[in-house]
């Protein structure tokens, strides 16, 4: 947990939290896709994290892609923007609820070690689209999917 988000936590406890967060969808060249298993939930999952004071969406992707993965990536592309409806809200274990706005990219990497950094993945790797592995929340196989399937950003329109 970052110090700005355990700031506001000090003041409205578990209370539900709207999170502005950034997620990576990094094939390699077999098209497998990079998940990392989370330390939090046991759930395997795209890297992502939330949007620090003053950071841009892409700094944020970098960032967190290095943190989880031990990866240097380069976004190339918004995959899609999600959010809304109860498949973006989240109970954490401690009991902190957040809602979820999300900004996918598409990132290629550059350089790093694929390894587990920051102590928030207890493992992490590369798997084919037929071979996803579970538990997994279906945010992040809706993520992928749109990925592969959508050229232009994917969003939810009104109605």
């Amino acid at each position: 947990m970052s110090d700005y988000i355990r700031g506001l936590r000090e003041k409205i406890g578990h209370d539900l939290l709207v999170v502005p967060g950034c997620a990576a969808v990094i094939f390699n060249d077999r098209g497998e896709v990079l998940l990392q298993r989370r330390v939090d939930d046991g759930e395997w999952a795209l890297p992502a994290g939330i949007i620090e004071p003053g950071e841009t969406p892409a700094e944020t992707v970098v960032r967190e892609v290095y943190e989880e993965t031990g990866l240097r990536v380069v976004p190339i592309r918004v995959t899609g923007v999600y959010g809304g409806g109860d498949e973006w809200m989240h109970d954490y274990p401690n009991g902190d609820k957040t809602a979820v706005i999300s900004i996918t990219f598409e990132c290629h990497v550059v350089g790093g070690v694929l390894q587990p950094v920051d102590g928030e993945s207890s493992a992490v790797g590369y798997f084919a689209l037929n071979a996803l592995p579970s538990p997994m929340r279906e945010v992040h196989r809706l993520r992928i999917h749109h990925a592969i399937t959508q050229r232009d950003t994917y969003f939810k329109l009104p109605g």
